[in-house]
């Protein structure tokens, strides 16, 4: 390969066998202006093997003794046929040298006389830019060609006075005419007369000043139908800028628009309809509201719901039942029918029929929910006052003898379940008949108001105070767990009639006779209990008036022994009586212990070991749970050491925080003086705090779990499921852990609806990121269930009772992962 400088640089392939001809042909190039890259060969397989540069022209010998020109023509056409061939030979003859032509040489030139060589040259690279040049453009149309032809778009191509000269087989599958039967007519053809002159001028208008027309049509297909088209008119140009055609393309649109106009009609539909209709996410976001149901929570109709949640058209307990009820149901049923209410635009709750569906998603998930909500609260309020006139006393508005024992009949029914205690409290005032001669019945009735509302004041929101009739009064209180929450209401009930009463201008003492049955020592049911209650008043009247009696005469040594412990209790943290017991939580994911929860027990120096249900409660009214808890947070992360060193791996420690406690300025300081001192790892501590206590004032308990939250320690809510929580307000809560309450962990898989509560609850933990633990488990058959349904943690007696420090060190180092109960 030799190169020179010149003014015309080409790249030639020389197939000449002598290499003397070869090097007078680039000689004479030379000369003549040419800077000339080359390269000589003789044989076909050079040939081939050189063939993979590019070329600009190929000069061939005719004749060779191991390679002929014609062949050589042959590999250099197959390979280019736009490359330039020239024959320059000694030999070549008229009549071989017009085959050669014949076969794709471009010219010929013998040895002996190249002047004819240069000017071919110079013609051949010209006329090979032009054949490449047109054969990429005839390349470019076939393509173009065959994707007007394959295109899903319908195409049609008039002439500029708007005949149709072309249709693509897209136009005849959409309109139904054949191309034979387009060709030569005008695009009206498929005019469908839902467009006035006026449309068409403008598109003309459009199309003639060299503009492009984009739009939706109406059409009308050969068989009648109408369809919708989104069509794009253009048009083209010849070299003079005049219109030589116009292009037409359409894209059938008529499914969309058909859904569209459906959605508008339902759209139209909802918007009219004086119901509440939502639409919202999995996770109670809305994404749509109709105008009755801003109406209905007073917003206006341009506000930006986006940001809302179902919690914002609900009162809590209502969004509660929503995401953990009715969500439910309606993914696994398809719906759910109930009755609800809205939170209207003045603050009231209005009655709602609710229906909720469930839309969309795979693999059991929804992809959206909707609701609709028909207001009730007219028929609610006649239903209301039906009600309460045949379940209520007419004078004092108390409960009657009816709804007391409907009232006991579902309290009985939960403390079955809660394996709680139930008391019912029989009144009677002393002396009412004296009070009722002497001052006349206006006086007695006056009284019987007053007294009504003094016993409302002495008791919880969810005890229940019924007029049993005459002067005869009862008290449901229900869920209890001991009998110092009895003698609390009993004492309430003597200071609150401690001050007279003002009757006609005169001050009058009111003071009861009172008698006390408790479930499930007194009775199972409501007639037997308040049967016996009923007797228990009377022997306390017998034995002189304004006193209480038990039914049990048991229950009152119990009460005097109460009144002993309590005595004992405030000298027991300085005796140092109180110790701390562990109950170990397994991990049902790993098969280890994830932690233990610290347990309060008071070591009586007469009585032995206390049961807490005798002795916490009475801490609590006491006041003295705040030292006690203090003492329980630093000796539990005091003997975190013994619980470190005995496990294979990193475990918690559990401590419950009372509601006293929780609301001391001090405790911050105090859990972060503990875990300083005693070395606790923060994330190896976790408080407890039960639902209540969280819902007590939302604000504050935001502001102290925030901080608990940025000192490090795990924050879990208790008791989940037994209050009454705001799922919105607990997502807010930086919390780690939920706890289910024994009450809803279900005793056999054939317990539906406590099942159903559980796995929500599980669910709900779940998507608020929260570690589950289910507490109070007690047989593999609930091991099982919890497991199945993803529970993280449990705690109970099925896998350890609580023990003392040194027997839980012993158990957590002797636990194997492997041991696995209820697999």
């Amino acid at each position: 390969m030799n190169e020179a400088s010149s003014d015309v640089t080409i790249r030639a392939l020389i197939v000449e066998d002598s290499e003397d001809d070869a090097l007078l042909l680039v000689e004479y190039l030379r000369r003549a202006n040419f800077c000339l890259e080359w390269q000589r060969l003789d044989t076909e397989a050079e040939l081939l093997k050189a063939l993979e540069q590019k070329w600009d022209i190929v000069f061939s010998d005719y004749s060779m003794p191991y390679f002929s020109g014609a062949r050589a023509l042959d590999v250099v056409k197959r390979h280019d046929p736009d490359i330039p061939f020239i024959f320059v030979s000694g030999t070549i003859g008229e009549d071989t040298a017009v085959i050669g032509m014949r076969a794709g040489a471009q010219d010929y030139v013998m040895k002996g006389n190249l002047a004819r060589l240069v000017p071919a040259i110079y013609r051949e690279l010209s006329d090979a830019r032009v054949r490449r040049e047109r054969r990429i453009a005839e390349q470019a149309v076939r393509r173009l060609s065959l994707v007007v032809e394959q295109a899903a778009d319908s195409v049609f191509i008039t002439d500029p006075q708007g005949k149709i000269q072309y249709v693509n087989p897209a136009f005849e599958r959409l309109t139904g005419f054949t191309a034979e039967e387009a060709i030569g007519t005008s695009p009206s053809l498929i005019k469908s007369g839902h467009h006035d002159e006026t449309f068409f001028r403008n598109l003309w208008d459009t199309i003639l000043a060299g503009g492009v027309f984009q739009e939706t049509l109406v059409n009308r297909r050969k068989d009648g139908a109408l369809f919708y088209e989104e069509k794009t008119i253009a048009p083209l140009f010849d070299n003079d800028m005049q219109i030589s055609s116009f292009v037409s393309t359409g894209r059938d649109v008529t499914d969309r628009i058909r859904s569209e106009e459906k959605r508008a009609q339902l759209l139209e539909i909802l918007e009219a309809t004086t119901d509440f209709v939502a639409i919202m996410d999995d996770e109670g976001r809305l994404r749509y509201l109709n105008r009755a149901g801003r109406a209905m929570l007073g917003l206006p109709g341009d506000t930006d719901i986006s940001g809302r949640y179902i919690a914002d058209c609900h009162p809590e307990w209502a969004t509660q039942r929503i995401m953990m009820e009715a969500f439910p149901t309606a993914l696994r049923e398809g719906a759910w029918h109930g009755e609800s209410v809205v939170k209207g635009a003045d603050g009231r709750e209005i009655a709602v029929s609710q229906v909720v569906l469930a839309h969309g998603g795979s693999n059991g998930a929804a992809g959206f929910f909707s609701t609709i909500a028909r207001d009730i609260s007219e028929r609610k309020h006649f239903e209301r006052e039906l009600k309460r006139q045949a379940t209520h006393d007419a004078l004092t508005e108390l409960p009657n003898r009816l709804l007391l024992e409907e009232h006991l009949s579902t309290e009985l029914a939960r403390a079955r379940r809660g394996r709680f205690l139930t008391a019912v409290l029989f009144l009677d005032i002393d002396n009412f008949k004296r009070i009722n001669d002497s001052l006349g019945h206006a006086a007695g009735d006056a009284l019987l108001r007053n007294v009504a509302q003094r016993l409302r004041k002495c008791v919880r929101p969810n005890d229940v105070v019924a007029r049993y009739g005459g002067d005869e009064f009862t008290i449901l209180i229900g869920e209890l767990t001991g009998l110092d929450s009895i003698l609390t209401i009993l004492h309430k009930v003597r200071e609150a009639f401690e001050t007279a009463i003002l009757i006609t201008g005169q001050d009058v003492y009111a003071a009861f006779s009172m008698g006390v049955s408790i479930y499930p020592h007194d009775g199972n049911d409501p007639e037997t209990l308040l049967k016996n209650a009923d007797a228990a008043m009377y022997r306390a009247k017998a034995n002189g008036r304004n006193q209480y009696q038990f039914y049990a005469p048991e229950m009152n040594a119990r009460g005097e022994e109460l009144l002993a412990l309590e005595t004992d209790l405030r000298r027991a943290l300085d005796r140092k009586e109180f110790v701390l017991y562990y109950q170990p939580q397994l991990d049902l994911r790993t098969g280890k212990i994830a932690g233990a929860e610290a347990l309060l027990r008071w070591q009586h120096p007469e009585h032995g070991l206390v049961s807490p249900d005798d002795f916490i409660p009475l801490l609590e009214e006491t006041g003295l749970i705040v030292p006690v808890g203090e003492w329980v947070l630093r000796n539990a992360c005091e003997q975190y050491r013994k619980f470190h060193e005995a496990s294979l791996t990193p475990m918690r420690i559990s401590v419950n925080v009372s509601a006293r406690q929780f609301r001391e300025q001090a405790l911050l300081d105090r859990v972060r003086q503990a875990i300083r001192d005693e070395g606790v790892p923060p994330h190896h501590l976790e408080l407890e705090i039960t639902e209540s206590t969280a819902m007590q004032d939302v604000q504050a308990t935001s502001e102290i779990l925030a901080a608990l939250d940025a000192l490090g320690v795990r924050l879990a809510i208790d008791d989940f499921g037994t209050g009454y929580s705001s799922l919105a307000y607990l997502k807010r809560f930086p919390l780690d852990v939920l706890k289910i309450d024994r009450t809803f962990i279900p005793d056999s898989l054939e317990d539906d609806n406590v099942s159903a509560i559980a796995e929500a609850s599980i669910s709900l933990g779940h998507k608020l990121g929260l570690e589950v633990i289910a507490e109070g488990v007690e047989t593999n058959e609930q091991i099982g269930f919890l497991r199945s349904h993803e529970c993280d943690i449990i705690q109970g007696f099925c896998f350890s009772r609580p023990m003392s420090v040194d027997k839980t060190a012993a158990f957590i180092a002797g636990h194997h992962p492997q041991q696995l109960p209820g697999g």
